[in-house]
């Protein structure tokens, strides 16, 4: 869902922009006629989703896995239509009507804001229909749960307040404080740039500065946007220290996440270390033990110890600036315009994201589960002789079955097909097994770490590309000129 926010915010703040609006088309009847059957279709394949949920959750016979796994694949075509859907109302009419008649093209980060108000409207009113099968699956969840308190599923005010907060809000601030600062450049700052010949370089290096500076102190804004507290002096808390110590993690604060008990589940936010947080979601600490929190709590430190955040931030900027060279030359070559410029832009960034970022995103997920496993085998005992190469590294059987024990109540308590493919996390049954292979034949952290060195070097081959081709464009633009 996140993905799909950002795509709708790249694809609004693209087709808004000075260039690309004289190309769009002017608004008239068809303006309001695609944007009826926006709200109306995703209203439509949401209530569709919904019924067949629905009937599929009261049909004598059938699981819960099966049914989640098509609703599931189903939601992956509103999300389809939403994103597509709001580039071509935006194409159709509407964005000159924002940007031309309502002159929002003064108003720092309004343009971007109000193009993308229909994906907004359309996402509260798939929510809204997809609350019923929410409801009475998270019963069946909440049922399955061996808690002493009674819980019941939210209220559509929360679920719909919870939707907003974590998958909303969780892109919309750091991406509109992106956008506010670009937009404040432009306004403000390029004037005075533009009649010096190192002006765009400078405009260049202010924007991306801004950005880099918005994505260092996002975690401290979305821990706030999101519902958390400090987690209690206990001894959960100092044995998660105690992790800490070993994978020489360091943090700002371990927060409880709070969600009523509906969500089990943990994260980490933030590069640098005095503004990286690690939450552990109220519903994970309440039906885990402290062993398998511990297991969690080290698949997340091994994120940040292997410097995954930081890696994958590389290669979202690096890939980005490639594909928008590609698209650029393509665009000569064809003679496109601008839109269509932007479209090859977006369609390339779309396919190497959706490969590449896939991908790593999936090995880093097994080298933190490897971690993971690797660190419940060193607890309960001194830890051995870091230069002991019987014991470096190897994952032992007990290791990998108290993460795999944590990673398979994760998935029951969030309602996760134990077989349903994951684009950035893969199965569950497929991690699971990996990991007690890897336990049952002695295994050890050696090859997937060799893998992840081999992935970084070329994130870095991509960074080096990406500057190059930049400075050879950049260089390039008086002889075009």
């Amino acid at each position: 869902m996140q993905i799909q926010v950002l795509a709708a915010f790249i694809i609004s703040w693209a087709l808004v922009a000075s260039e690309a609006s004289e190309n769009l088309m002017a608004p008239s009847w068809q303006t309001a006629t695609a944007l009826a059957a926006y709200l109306f279709g995703a209203a439509g394949i949401a209530a569709a989703n919904t019924a067949l949920g629905l009937r599929g959750l009261t049909r004598m016979g059938a699981t819960l896995p099966r049914t989640l796994m098509r609703h599931n694949l189903l939601a992956m075509a509103t999300a389809v239509w939403l994103t597509l859907g709001l580039a071509g109302v935006i194409y159709l009419g509407y964005g000159r009507w924002l940007m031309d008649d309502l002159g929002l093209t003064r108003l720092p980060l309004a343009g971007p804001l109000a193009a993308v108000g229909p994906f907004i409207v359309a996402m509260l009113v798939v929510w809204t229909m997809d609350y019923p099968f929410y409801r009475l699956a998270r019963r069946r969840i909440l049922a399955a749960r061996l808690t002493d308190e009674a819980r019941r599923p939210w209220t559509l005010g929360q679920y719909i307040a919870y939707n907003c907060r974590h998958r909303l809000l969780f892109i919309a601030v750091p991406v509109g404080l992106i956008m506010l600062s670009y937009d404040l450049l432009c306004l403000y700052a390029w004037p005075y740039l533009a009649p010096l010949s190192a002006g765009e370089d400078i405009m260049l290096a202010a924007s991306a500065g801004a950005a880099a500076g918005v994505f260092l102190i996002a975690p401290a804004l979305i821990v706030r946007i999101w519902r958390t507290e400090r987690m209690d002096d206990k001894p959960l808390r100092r044995g998660l220290e105690e992790i800490s110590h070993r994978l020489k993690l360091r943090f700002r604060e371990i927060l409880t996440w709070k969600s009523e008990g509906m969500i089990a589940n943990a994260g980490v936010m933030g590069i640098w270390g005095r503004i990286r947080y690690v939450l552990l979601s109220d519903g994970l600490l309440e039906n885990l033990d402290h062993r398998q929190v511990e297991a969690i709590f080290a698949h997340e430190a091994g994120h940040i110890a292997s410097h995954h955040i930081l890696y994958s931030a590389m290669f979202t900027v690096a890939s980005a600036a490639i594909c928008a060279w590609g698209a650029r030359m393509l665009s000569q070559a064809a003679e496109l315009d601008y839109l269509g410029e932007v479209a090859a832009a977006l369609g390339l960034i779309s396919l190497v994201w959706f490969v590449g970022f896939g991908r790593i995103s999936r090995l880093f997920e097994r080298q933190s589960d490897v971690i993971s496993a690797w660190s419940a085998g060193r607890q309960g005992g001194a830890d051995p002789p870091d230069n002991d190469p019987d014991s470096q590294g190897r994952i032992t059987p007990e290791g990998a079955a108290a993460f795999a024990r944590a990673l398979d109540s994760i998935a029951r308590l969030n309602g996760i097909p134990a077989r349903q493919r994951s684009w950035r996390h893969g199965s569950v049954a497929g991690r699971i097994s990996y990991i007690l292979y890897l336990g049952s034949t002695g295994g050890s952290r050696k090859g997937i770490d060799r893998a992840v060195r081999r992935v970084k070097l070329l994130i870095w081959v991509l960074v080096i590309c990406a500057i190059a081709l930049t400075a050879a464009w950049r260089l390039a633009q008086p002889a075009q000129v």
